[in-house]
């Protein structure tokens, strides 16, 4: 099987990159570097990837509908998984159209060259963003999705109608994965678990927007993938499907767990929340479990030691 990953220098590209390879699969891998991440980073999450045979790699913006044809065409992929975007609710309030024009125009572009090229299997990342203002908790697939609180929230939804309307026109399969908080080791310093491991490690009180009792789910980068691993191999006419642990804590209790690993007392220093921050996010993981018999491995205790124990030996191309 040949897979082309847009994204490929994000968290979950990368680590996407390596499962598959890892499951001996030809992987070309795409990706901006727009330094919206330092390159350095960038360039250390794809070191791994970069060192299989089996591994490609081109700088190319998902938006060049031309170019991004250029290279399925020449790839010929039997699958194409569209990881390329900017999950930034401060980017995407300041600059809505450029949010807009990655977001909708990125997978347009990523829909039309699987059509155009015969790539029978599109998987496409999507947030828990787009569930907004929706009260129904656990959040649900069949959410109908209608009350957008963010630029990105909104972007993410009308790409997935469109990925609908793509996949009712067309032969091609397309699937949805609903990503929720994902962290890990590798991951960039302005999110949450680094950036508390940061104050943590300067002996500073632990950032959290609000008060600390916002809740999020919480998903491990190494499930993330696998969960997009098993949307590659059972693929369906068109679906949805929530990735995330199926667990909700808050995030007083994550800083809570970081402080420990980093062996300091617990300090928070609230923040404003974002504009268009969820105040609660909980999947509903029945699809992800029935439909694809995927269940997360990384218990939330066991990842945020894993992720701070990366921290504190982390190599120098992510002290930026």
């Amino acid at each position: 099987m040949k897979v082309l990953v847009t994204g490929a220098a994000g968290l979950v590209g990368a680590r996407l990159c390596e499962l598959l390879l890892e499951a001996g699969q030809r992987v070309l891998g795409l990706d901006a570097l727009d330094g919206q991440e330092p390159q350095a980073l960038q360039a250390a999450r794809l070191a791994g990837a970069r060192a299989d045979r089996r591994f490609a790699f081109c700088q190319a913006d998902v938006t060049d509908a031309v170019g991004l044809g250029r290279e399925v065409r020449a790839f010929r992929p039997d699958a194409l998984v569209h990881l390329a975007s900017r999950r930034d609710l401060v980017w995407a309030e300041e600059n809505p159209s450029g949010c807009y024009r990655l977001v909708v125009e990125g997978a347009l572009a990523a829909l039309r060259a699987c059509r155009d090229e015969n790539v029978p299997l599109a998987v496409l990342g999507s947030s828990v963003h787009v569930y907004g203002g929706s009260r129904a908790v656990p959040f649900r697939e069949d959410d109908p999705c209608g009350r957008p609180l963010s630029n990105l929230g909104a972007a993410q939804r009308a790409m997935e109608l469109l990925a609908a309307v793509h996949a009712l026109r067309s032969p091609l399969s397309v699937s949805v994965a609903r990503l929720f908080s994902v962290y890990g080791p590798r991951q960039a310093p302005h999110n949450l678990v680094p950036a508390l491991a940061a104050a943590a490690e300067r002996g500073e009180p632990l950032p959290v927007f609000g008060d600390g009792t916002a809740g999020r789910d919480m998903i491990h980068v190494d499930d993330a993938a696998r969960g997009l691993v098993c949307l590659l191999e059972r693929p369906a006419p068109f679906q949805v499907v929530n990735l995330g642990s199926g667990l909700t804590t808050t995030l007083g209790q994550v800083a809570d767990q970081v402080a420990y690993r980093m062996n300091v007392r617990l300090r928070l220093a609230p923040r404003p929340p974002r504009p268009g921050e969820l105040t609660h996010t909980w999947a509903d993981v029945t699809l992800a479990r029935d439909g694809l018999g995927f269940t997360p491995r990384v218990e939330l205790e066991d990842g945020l030691r894993r992720t701070v124990e990366w921290y504190r030996e982390r190599p120098d191309a992510y002290r930026a």
